[in-house]
């Protein structure tokens, strides 16, 4: 088995990768954002966590015209409108606006006007509106996809490039939203505008779509290293306990979010940022891991510590959705997918 786990987290064998939000992806000076967790179970399809998604981006750097038109334009102030066609000046020949001289003191200015107004900065939104994409984020140490240098061909200079501060080559992979399912807290996806060289190179994992029970054996978490993003581990789980969850949440929106339905709890080492991460389990027939859930919220108890209880609350286990709760969309997407 000790050789299955170092395929799982080698760089050029692990099916685990990390989405991010990726503005002005066709030129050099892009920037990233809403760094997630995600794995391939084949086909291209990619699978992660949803609650990220909901999440808003204070201040984009780039908005496609139409949002800005539509959303920004007609809910700030009129009086702010000027302050924000100078930020957001439409770039000559495109309907890109991407923002320009913001500083800190302003930029904070600037992010708590659209909160005030209401300005929906979800990244669901701005995937809609073409203000950023989702990218799979493949990293390497030596300049060769996967560890075959004749793929590299296939990615055009913006989205293959060395970043020497962290001694690793990046491949960028574009992404399509297919699913947001917000009770089960999964997000789908697949792979587009990729030749299918690279998505039959890109490794990926079996599902197991069993409800274990407390106490299953050979049950692993495949995360990223406890020290950065770029490394791996494979550490024991335990599952604790299986529970009908309900969890509830709003945002500045307005929007209410509900978390419903059965859920692991897991007991074990889980990092946080390890959210969309996935739990394993060892087939001994096969001698193959499957994924079987992913990770999605931590849990928390509250101890009295020094006869205090505020601030005192420890997060010991971690909540998991098992890929039973998506079985039939999961095959439908896959059966859905494309392959040569």
């Amino acid at each position: 088995m000790k050789d299955k786990k170092l395929e799982l987290i080698n760089e050029n064998s692990s099916p685990l990768f990390r989405i991010m939000s990726v503005y002005n992806s066709s030129a050099p000076n892009k920037a990233f954002a809403n760094n997630i967790c995600a794995f391939h179970i084949g086909k291209g399809i990619i699978v992660s966590v949803a609650h990220n998604l909901r999440a808003l981006d204070r201040l984009p750097l780039l908005l496609s015209d139409n949002f800005y038109k539509n959303e920004l334009y007609t809910k700030i102030g009129v009086a702010d409108r000027q302050l924000f066609d100078q930020t957001y000046p439409l770039v000559p020949g495109t309907t890109q606006r991407i923002a320009t001289g913001i500083t800190q003191p302003n930029g904070e200015m600037l992010a708590k006007k659209l909160d005030d107004a209401k300005v929906d900065r979800r990244y669901t939104k701005l995937y809609s509106e073409n203000c950023c994409k989702p990218f799979l984020v493949t990293t390497f140490r030596n300049n060769a996809f996967c560890n075959d240098p004749s793929l590299n061909v296939h990615f055009n200079a913006n989205h293959s490039f060395a970043e020497p501060n962290l001694n690793r080559h990046t491949f960028l992979i574009e992404l399509e939203l297919l699913d947001v399912l917000i009770n089960e807290d999964l997000a789908i996806y697949k792979v587009v505008n990729t030749p299918m060289a690279i998505i039959n190179k890109l490794p990926s994992i079996q599902i197991d779509f069993q409800l274990h029970d407390t106490g299953t054996q050979n049950y692993y978490c495949l995360q990223s290293a406890p020290y950065d993003n770029l490394g791996r581990i494979i550490n024991e789980a335990r599952i604790e306990g299986i529970l009908d969850n309900f969890a509830q949440e709003a945002d500045s929106l307005g929007n209410v979010y509900r978390f419903d339905g059965i859920r692991y709890l897991i007991k074990g080492y889980f990092r946080f940022g390890s959210s969309g991460a996935p739990y394993l389990i060892y087939d001994q027939d096969n001698e193959v891991f499957k994924v079987n859930a992913v990770q999605s919220q931590a849990s928390f108890i509250q101890l009295s510590i020094n006869f205090k209880m505020d601030g005192n609350l420890q997060y010991v286990n971690g909540i998991a959705t098992p890929l039973s709760v998506a079985e039939a969309k999961l095959k439908e997407r896959l059966a859905q997918a494309v392959v040569a």
